[in-house]
């Protein structure tokens, strides 16, 4: 680094020996008077040699770019030099010793056996169970009509001298009435007739329509759409331990079968993946076939089924579109959908003979027999199932209070019956204002919305699962049609290059 010094008494050439300067004591407090002769300790002292050894000849040529042109104003106290300490000698020296750790005092420590407590103690030290703190606190709070008459039934209570309610305690009761009201509706949901699918006598399999079920072929239901089909007739190989989907939900679509006008029920996806069908249509209708019986998919052989089954009316719905079936009587050609047959309880039989080969046969409704002699029934439809299962769940909500047994509770929460009567005939007329509807949500509901991602996650990676198995099951069939192709071009080509005749 250049620098440019001005001329001092204290400066000196550039190759000057190592020097310390000191400074006078009176600069520091020291008396006017007192001779210099006198033996004083420095202090400060300065070392020159260090500045000078990192200084650089004004003969040194150094390029624009290799320095830097100082002008501050400490460029003159930093040439007196680097300040040292003045006798080095004296300063102490540190000085360590290793302190040996204080071994654990060993603290008595009770046996468990020897231990009885009433709850549960904690792990550590300040340990608190977040989810049983959290089931501890009460879902319902008070609302401003809630304290007004907490506060009228406290009058009361104070008058006939019976012991006061407190607002804790009124959270609580509402909390259990609510609860057991919830848990003996969902009881019956799943018991009554007509309210749960579980105990209903009229649940048939889609795909083959039987109601019976066997070890190894158990009925599956769907959580969605609530279709149920046996485990052979769908192609599922293990019953799932949680919820199941079939394939429709799972691609959460809802497309028209190519084999009847019907949408939804027990559905497979035909070999090209762009299409669907129903698996009963394509059991029965003779040209069409499964790939693989034991999944049950996919449904191939659509495109070999002749025009003259395309372009029969079912005489059921009367529509053209799809495939239709005939009756088995040599002599009758009514046709119909296989679904629209399902639906108007028409006699369907599978049939296995001698060689282990199933036949099916179908008629129409003229041929078919009804049952013990009775005119066939008209079965009822879905709307009209839906229809009188809202009605029993209407009816069911109506006379909740009638779930509700206030002396179990009272004895539950340590209240007399008395006091649990007054807010059980509060909460039955709040619920009443509320429609019948629940004061609080049920847990459920809450569990319901911290899963739904999960849920949905899951079937966002099956959907791309089953594109990606689409798609493969594409490639043979692409690559076969590209061979063909680039065939044809070849010898195409080579029928076109001009031929020449040599002569020897």
């Amino acid at each position: 680094m250049k620098r440019h010094r001005p001329s001092s008494s204290s400066d000196s050439s550039d190759n000057e020996s190592p020097s310390t300067s000191f400074s006078s004591s009176y600069k520091y407090g020291g008396k006017v008077g007192t001779p210099v002769s006198q033996p004083k300790k420095p202090a400060e002292v300065f070392r020159k040699d260090l500045i000078s050894a990192m200084k650089l000849p004004d003969s040194h040529h150094i390029n624009p770019e290799e320095y830097y042109l100082l002008a501050d104003t400490w460029k003159q106290e930093w040439e007196k030099g680097v300040q040292v300490p003045a006798s080095p000698d004296s300063l102490l020296q540190p000085s360590l010793r290793v302190i040996a750790e204080k071994p654990k005092e060993s603290l008595f420590v009770r046996q468990r056996k020897y231990i009885q407590c009433s709850s549960q103690e904690p792990v550590e030290a300040g340990y608190v169970n977040i989810v049983e703190l959290a089931e501890s606190m009460c879902r319902y709070d008070l609302d401003d009509m809630d304290l007004f008459w907490l506060q009228e039934l406290n009058a009361e209570l104070e008058e006939l001298g019976c012991s006061l309610l407190d607002e804790f305690t009124m959270e609580k009761a509402m909390e259990a009435l609510e609860k057991q009201c919830h848990e003996s509706m969902n009881h019956a949901i799943e018991t009554e007739e007509g309210l749960g699918i579980e105990y209903d006598e009229d649940v048939i399999c889609d795909v083959c329509r039987s109601p019976d079920s066997e070890e190894g072929n158990d009925m599956v239901f769907c959580d969605q759409c609530n279709i149920c089909v046996h485990q052979a007739c769908y192609g599922i190989l293990k019953v799932p331990h949680g919820s199941w989907l079939c394939r429709t939900c799972v691609l959460a679509i809802h497309p028209q079968c190519v084999l009847c006008p019907q949408r939804g029920g027990a559905m497979k996806a035909t070999r090209a993946g762009t299409k669907w069908a129903h698996v009963s249509c394509a059991l029965w209708i003779p040209e069409v076939s499964i790939a693989c019986p034991e999944r049950m998919e996919p449904i191939t052989k659509v495109s070999h089924i002749p025009p003259s089954r395309w372009a029969l009316v079912c005489s059921l719905c009367k529509l053209k579109t799809g495939a239709c079936i005939q009756c088995s009587v040599k002599s009758c050609i009514t046709a119909f959908h296989v679904t629209c047959a399902f639906q108007h309880s028409l006699e369907m039989k599978t049939i296995l003979d001698e060689g282990d080969e199933v036949k099916f046969k179908s008629y129409c409704l003229k041929h078919s027999k009804p049952t013990a002699g009775e005119p066939r029934p008209k079965p009822a439809t879905e709307t009209e199932k839906t229809s009188l299962r809202a009605q029993k769940l209407l009816a069911l909500e109506e006379q909740f209070y009638t779930l509700v047994r206030s002396e179990d509770l009272a004895c539950q929460l340590g209240l007399p019956e008395h006091v649990l009567d007054f807010v059980y005939q509060y909460w039955k007329l709040k619920r009443k204002s509320n429609f019948n509807k629940a004061l609080l949500p049920p847990k459920e509901g809450e569990e319901n919305v911290l899963l739904q991602p999960r849920e949905d996650s899951i079937h966002t990676r099956m959907r791309m699962f089953m594109h990606l198995r689409q798609d493969l099951e594409r490639v043979p069939s692409t690559v076969s049609g590209l061979l063909t192709n680039y065939t044809d071009t070849f010898s195409i080509g080579l029928q076109s290059l001009p031929c020449r005749k040599y002569v020897q």
